[in-house]
Formats: C-alpha cells, structure tokens, sequence
C-alpha cells in the first residue's frame, strides 16, 4: 500500500511538466524499439536475397495489424484503469487490468488460429508476389505464433504507462528488442536458419519481453 500510496502522489501532485517528460521520454523510447524489430530482421534478413527482403516488408503489415488490437485493448483497460486508480478504487482497476490482458490473449489466439489455416491468401492480401510468396508464409507463420504474446504485451506496457510506469514498459521493450537483434545475428549469420531464423527470433524475443 505505501508503494500504490507513493504513486499516487506522484500522479495526482507532480506538476503536469515533469510528469510529461517523466512518462514520455520512456514512452517514445519505447514506440522507436518497436519498430526496431521489423528494421533488425530486415537488415539481416536482406543478406539472403530481394525475395526474402521484400518477405519482411510484407509481414510488416501483419505486425502492425496486431500492435493495432494490442493498442485497442491497451489503451481502453488504461484508461479505465487510470480513472480507477485515481478514485482509489484498486481492486476494480485490477479487475480490469486481468481483464484487458486475458481478452487481448485470446484475440491473438485467434489470429493465431486464423492466420495459420489462411496463411497464403493472408500474406497475398498483405502484398506477396509469387516470389516472395514462400519467404513471407514461413516469416508470418512465425510471427503468428507469437501473436497472442505480441497482443498482451502490448496491453501490458499500455497499462503500465496509464500506471505512471513508462519505465517498465520500456525496459520490458527494449530488452526484448536487444535480444531480437542478437537471435538475428545467431540464428542467421552463425546457424544458417535463414528466414525461419528472423521469424524465430522475433518471436523468442517477444515472448522474452
């Protein structure tokens, strides 16, 4: 109680100021190792032809698709949370902070589940070429694994913020994004897995984070 004490003299007392340079220069930090995923796998991935570089910019569309419903979910529990909070009333902002996340889990699950049984025409509507085709199935099959992870994350760093702990969120971001960069480099350069590797690594490192 003294810690949620503490925050909340923090949140409701500190100057509007500080408080806006305290949450958002770890939230901006935070959206910029977003997108280092997708540029990291690119990088590396662009190493093996313009075929399976072109594969990363295909799927990119489908990992925004899931920040987006991470978002949706993120920043409607936050804000519901956020109201909650400072009412005092801790235990309806935890109901909806479990509420939120396992919502969020199943969504992805079921992107997951769909995704998968329509994995080709998927990544066509997306933007695949024939050439492309095989490179973007065995990227997206990957992230899509990770979707029901990537989806929840993303509602657990918007709840943290709306908590007044963007430092968390960031640490938990960047993190997984370092460890993205560093399964690129083993499983690509020193395994040999090509694109599986990309996709693999983007996954592990998501669920890390």
């Amino acid at each position: 109680m003294k810690k949620y004490a503490s925050q909340y003299d923090m949140m409701t007392k500190q100057g509007v100021e500080s408080l806006i340079l305290r949450l958002g220069i770890p939230t901006t930090i935070s959206m910029f190792i977003t997108s280092l995923y997708n540029m990291a796998d690119s990088y590396f991935v662009g190493q093996i032809n313009t075929s399976a570089s072109g594969a990363t910019g295909v799927v990119l569309g489908l990992m925004a698709i899931l920040q987006a419903m991470g978002f949706m979910f993120g920043h409607g529990t936050g804000s519901i949370i956020s109201r909650k909070l400072g009412q005092k009333d801790v235990k309806s902002a935890s109901n909806y902070s479990s509420t939120g996340f396992y919502i969020s889990l199943i969504a992805g699950a079921v992107i997951l589940t769909f995704g998968l049984l329509f994995l080709e025409p998927l990544v066509t509507v997306l933007g695949s070429t024939p050439t492309i085709l095989p490179y973007a199935k065995t990227y997206a099959a990957c992230i899509l694994c990770a979707a029901p992870i990537m989806v929840s994350s993303c509602v657990l760093n918007n709840i943290l913020r709306y908590e007044g702990r963007a430092l968390f969120a960031m640490i938990g971001l960047t993190s997984g994004g370092i460890i993205n960069i560093f399964l690129d480099a083993l499983f690509m350069q020193k395994l040999g897995m090509g694109i599986f590797g990309a996709g693999l690594a983007t996954a592990i490192s998501q669920h890390i984070s």
